[in-house]
């Protein structure tokens, strides 16, 4: 371990006089401090918070991964053509040594730029958070839908159990389909969809309460949470905007909590949020959320209202703090790092620093667009046809290859990424903090570098000529 541990701390300090690491985290220390008073945003607080954030993140993010392709890549392969190597390899370290130690030397250096680079933006965010306000609404909009780390309440479901038991048995009285028979089973399935589609539509002139349950308690009187959705209007209403009144109840008695119900018209389609005072309407762990049809005056609405899908209407409420996601997300950054050094010292091993680049920045491209990847090979095609098939009828010999490759071997570095969870003051849940270790630390570890070093051990580092 000690001479892993030497390795470690040279390959650092020559990450430190490398070029391309000096630029990359110059340009880091010019760009980050200025930021936060060029961007503006809506001219909004929050707007401001968020812009901030997403653009020195991915600033961040970028050139932190630059930097660490060019230079585990560069790391082996300026070595072999110096022939530095000839004396390290004559010396008592294996050869794993020699990798595994280049690697925690470029992890080191990573975890140096990232932990500086991070601290100054969580310096810069705080400094905009604490400004002063224009509005009431932008500070508790600022606390409480960026400065925070909420996750999403989804309205509970009603039991369709009974109905779709009594659909069954009538039709197997008028003869439809025998019990327990598989075409029975197609028509439960079939029925309890529909009445699900039914419960998340709003016809005009009606209503629908939606319940939503285990809320966490308010933290104070002015706490607000976010109501977020995405309705459709059907068939499309004549102009771009869908009105729909929405009025918070008591979950158990029914009585109303809100004065007047509140009007939203945003674009179909499109997601839409609002914000409500939370010791106002959650009650016990609970809320109740009516959504109307029509308007208080009783004139119904032109079209129905569709929430379609399971995120199309949700309550954001906080469990956690800003500085817990933040550090979250800041790990999310340091396990692609990890991964894109084993990646550029695994290539190093065997080619040339310009092809190992190349090759260590096409995965790279490939992590940041593995959705339009995926989505370019036609992998989520649900009914195949020859005609939508990019590549024919050997699409699914094709997808047969390609698809396990990219799945396996190519970090998915969107769903991966965090900033859009941080950006949005939604918690970034452990669960996928560990997929992405398994992802890119383990992976990129484990699988990259005991490849790396079974080729770096069959490789001659010199020729005897005589």
């Amino acid at each position: 371990m000690r001479r892993v541990l030497t390795i470690a701390r040279q390959t650092f300090w020559e990450g430190v006089h490398t070029r391309v690491v000096l630029v990359s985290i110059i340009v880091l220390l010019i760009v980050l401090p200025r930021l936060p008073f060029a961007l503006r945003g809506d001219e909004t607080l929050t707007g401001k918070l968020q812009n901030f954030l997403s653009y020195s993140l991915g600033a961040l993010s970028v050139f932190a991964s630059l930097a660490t392709v060019f230079f585990s890549c560069s790391t082996l392969a300026a070595e072999f053509r110096n022939n530095i190597l000839h004396m390290t390899v004559t010396k008592p370290v294996s050869r794993f040594q020699i990798l595994a130690g280049k690697w925690l030397g470029v992890n080191l250096l990573n975890v140096v730029i990232v932990a500086i680079c991070s601290m100054m933006i969580y310096a810069f965010a705080f400094y905009i958070a604490r400004q002063p306000k224009s509005f009431e609404r932008d500070r508790l909009a600022t606390r409480d839908t960026v400065w925070t780390a909420r996750v999403a309440a989804e309205p509970v479901k009603p039991d369709f159990s009974q109905a779709v038991a009594a659909y069954l048995q009538s039709r197997v009285q008028q003869g439809a389909f025998p019990p327990d028979s598989p075409a029975a089973a197609v028509a439960a399935a079939e029925k309890a969809s529909s009445l699900e589609n039914d419960w998340r539509r709003v016809s005009p002139g009606t209503y629908e309460i939606y319940r939503f349950d285990g809320l966490a308690a308010p933290e104070g009187p002015d706490t607000v949470v976010q109501v977020r959705f995405r309705a459709r209007g059907i068939p499309y209403p004549k102009g771009d905007g869908l009105p729909i009144w929405w009025l918070f109840v008591d979950a158990e008695s029914g009585e109303p909590l809100m004065p007047a119900p509140t009007m939203t018209s945003g674009r179909t389609g499109d997601l839409h949020q609002f914000l409500v005072t939370a010791p106002r309407v959650i009650k016990n762990g609970k809320a109740a959320l009516v959504v109307l049809n029509y308007d208080p005056e009783g004139t119904p609405g032109d079209v129905d209202i569709a929430f379609e899908g399971k995120d199309a209407l949700q309550i954001l409420y906080k469990i956690n703090t800003f500085e817990t996601n933040f550090l979250k997300n800041v790990g999310l950054l340091l396990f692609r790092l990890a991964f894109l050094s084993a990646v550029g010292l695994f290539f190093g091993v065997f080619v040339s620093f310009p092809i190992a680049c190349l090759c260590t920045f096409s995965v790279y491209l490939l992590g940041l667009a593995h959705d339009w990847w995926m989505e370019s090979i036609g992998a989520n095609i649900q009914v195949y046809a020859v005609e939508v098939d990019p590549y024919g009828r050997f699409g699914p010999f094709v997808r047969l290859v390609l698809q396990p490759l990219l799945t396996l071997f190519v970090p998915n570095f969107t769903k991966f990424g965090g900033t859009a969870q941080l950006v949005a003051g939604e918690d970034i849940g452990w669960s996928l903090l560990g997929m992405a270790a398994l992802h890119t630390v383990l992976f990129g570890a484990v699988v990259l570098l005991l490849l790396g070093w079974w080729i770096f051990r069959e490789r001659e580092i010199a020729q005897v000529t005589v």
